[in-house]
């Protein structure tokens, strides 16, 4: 089969490629409409953010003004005030906890034995051994619950004496 020649003119191809060059040359031009959009939501972004930061740091410390119950996945029960959250972890200050101690009862009769009584005490945090200072940092996945409570519970009562002892 015969090859088929076709002829290029280069005037026009010259036409053609100087066309192209103005297309790429050309710059579009700016629409200044655009640009004020793009202004004023960022400035609203920022001032979103920035009452963000400002204001819910404060939301959150002002629930520490009672006493809350704090159950966490091992059965512990910790009675303290929050004083501050984050993502990973709750902090606590002021914080008690139930201990069983076990109390002797001598024996009313002769030759009866002494019975051992189980008696649930409340315990300040800091009287351990190692006696812990500062806030209580507990994980976030170890929390069961955290409920407030009453002002008229027994805890708040025993938190009181507690307290009137020290």
């Amino acid at each position: 089969m015969p090859i088929k020649k076709t002829a290029v003119r280069k005037s026009d191809s010259r036409e053609e490629l100087m066309d192209f060059d103005d297309f790429v040359a050309r710059t579009p031009k700016p629409k200044s409409a655009s640009k004020a959009w793009l202004f004023i939501t960022l400035i609203l972004v920022i001032i979103v953010l920035g009452a963000a930061i400002f204001f819910v740091p404060k939301l959150k410390m002002n629930k520490t003004a009672e006493y809350q119950a704090i159950f966490l996945d091992n059965q512990q029960v910790y009675f303290a005030k929050v004083v501050k959250e984050d993502a990973m972890s709750v902090y606590l200050e002021d914080v008690y906890y139930i201990q069983t101690q076990q109390q002797v009862i001598p024996a009313t009769e002769e030759g009866a034995e002494d019975t051992v009584k189980e008696v649930p005490v409340l315990v300040k945090r800091g009287q351990e051994l190692h006696q812990p200072s500062g806030w209580m940092q507990i994980n976030r996945d170890k929390i069961v619950s955290i409920e407030q409570i009453g002002a008229e519970s027994e805890i708040l009562k025993e938190i009181e004496k507690v307290k009137a002892q020290n």
